[in-house]
């Protein structure tokens, strides 16, 4: 593939950025979770789902979809129920909350199974920065939030409060080898660690989903 992130094949992951992509490839290498699945950068939460339905209700669908998206907007039960209504006209049985360790849904026809991952945990709102602020070293992490605030207190910080994890986890990672290396290669570098616990839980999923 001349793109890594642009992979339609027949089990396939569907993200909305290239973040996304290859923080998924980084802890991928560093769990060794098989190679059987290909990653489709959509662009944003309205092109995940998008493609999603389009990818569904093609004569020759996909073996098995996952869908990783941000629960950031506008809170997660709003992202779930919003995933809920757009496929509404197939035939899958979908839970009433999504489940802890990732959600699997099958259809009683010949459809797709589905796999999702609502960042950061599938129990919080948020967005893939705060999936990655439980892969730092927690008292580097502390600082770096003790940091922002003194910005924000100061007057220095314009960023959207929703984008508050994002300050965080880039000040974070601006005192690593190299600053400014996007989130996939800072798990590459271990300046993001891979083995923690939400990481276990989403290579697990992707094991289950695609295996």
């Amino acid at each position: 593939m001349s793109n890594i992130c642009q992979q339609d094949t027949d089990k396939v992951l569907l993200v909305e950025g290239d973040n996304d992509c290859h923080v998924v490839m980084s802890l991928c290498i560093a769990h060794t979770v098989p190679e059987t699945f290909g990653i489709y950068r959509c662009g944003s939460d309205d092109k995940v789902l998008k493609r999603l339905n389009a990818l569904i209700s093609r004569p020759n669908p996909p073996e098995v979809i996952g869908v990783m998206l941000d629960a950031d907007s506008p809170s997660l039960s709003g992202r779930w129920n919003n995933v809920k209504n757009k496929l509404s006209h197939y035939n899958y049985e979908f839970p009433t909350h999504p489940s802890p360790n990732g959600t699997f849904v099958a259809s009683d026809l010949e459809e797709p199974k589905l796999g999702f991952w609502l960042m950061p945990n599938n129990q919080d709102s948020g967005m893939l920065e705060d999936f990655c602020t439980e892969l730092a070293e927690p008292s580097s992490l502390q600082f770096a939030q003790q940091c922002v605030e003194q910005a924000e207190a100061k007057g220095l910080a314009t960023f959207k409060s929703v984008h508050r994890s994002k300050a965080i986890i880039h000040t974070y990672l601006a005192w690593h080898d190299e600053p400014g290396s996007p989130l996939g290669r800072a798990i590459t570098k271990r300046a993001l660690r891979p083995h923690t616990e939400i990481a276990v839980r989403f290579t697990d999923w992707l094991k289950r989903l695609f295996i």
